[in-house]
């Protein structure tokens, strides 16, 4: 069983809030409150938050400690990289990787598989080793995928495989077999231009608005201001954005420096 969970992002809590409920006595690792938003304030990620919330036991991560009680650990969508010392120390962290390995290695593997088309997607869970993603694998299952799914969708349906799954994974933690190097594949750190869709064509777009609506959202350039586009649809609802080969309807926006809001309501107050 799992006795330690790592996790730093809002990605991460849904496993940190299933873990809890199924485990006795489990404590959560961390990172520190960092410096955000336009006022450089410092603030506690959502992993910490719920910590406190439920009166959970949680530390910060530290490359240099050692955490003698750990049986397991679960490690989901946590920011920092383990040092090979670290891993000498604590040897029993396991990683939820969301493709099925050895594709798709690396930070973005959701999104990537959505801009490519990806038809068979699934995720696999690992023993974390001084490499990138490549530790023997305990678990690895294909989920049902429509091509039209945003990347919130798809960490979801994952998500829910993975607590119908949880029984067997346990029963696999001793029972890890070798990754194999064939279609070894990366996926990169996407950065803010990567979002942007103003010189794509309709179909590009509309893979980029999926593909990053959890780590985005992808954005236009618009009459000179910057908007925010969260989902599109096939009609025209009163917001049509042009580009290389076509238009594209925004459904759900945000507009600069305005809140999240569905297109009817910003063209109303446009009018």
């Amino acid at each position: 069983m799992f006795n330690y969970f790592f996790g730093s992002d809002s990605r991460s809590l849904s496993y940190l809030k299933f873990l809890n409920d199924n485990t006795k006595n489990l404590s959560v690792v961390t990172t520190e409150p960092i410096k955000t938003g336009r006022g450089k304030n410092v603030k506690a990620n959502i992993i910490e938050n719920f910590c406190v919330e439920n009166n959970i036991h949680f530390k910060y991560f530290n490359q240099n400690d050692t955490y003698e009680d750990m049986s397991n650990a679960l490690c989901v969508s946590f920011k920092n990289i383990f040092s090979e010392e670290f891993l000498r120390m604590n040897n029993n962290i396991f990683n939820v990787h969301l493709s099925l390995l050895p594709k798709f290695k690396g930070p973005s593997p959701v999104e990537t598989q959505i801009l490519n088309d990806e038809v068979n997607i699934g995720y696999s869970i690992f023993k974390i080793d001084e490499k990138v993603d490549s530790g023997p694998l305990i678990f690895s299952n294909k989920i049902k995928h429509k091509n039209d799914l945003y990347a919130s969708d798809v960490y979801k349906n994952m998500f829910d495989d993975f607590t119908n799954s949880f029984n067997e994974i346990i029963k696999n933690l001793n029972s890890e077999f070798i990754q194999q190097k064939e279609n070894e594949t990366f996926t990169k750190k996407f950065i803010k231009s990567d979002f942007c869709i103003n010189n794509d064509d309709v179909e590009t777009a509309q893979s980029k608005i999926r593909a990053f609506d959890v780590i985005g959202p992808a954005y236009v350039i618009h009459n000179d201001k910057n908007i925010k586009i969260h989902k599109y649809t096939n009609s025209n609802l009163g917001l049509e954005i042009k580009l290389n080969d076509g238009y594209i309807f925004p459904s759900e926006i945000t507009p600069e420096g305005k809140n999240r809001m569905e297109v009817e309501d910003y063209i109303r107050g446009i009018k």
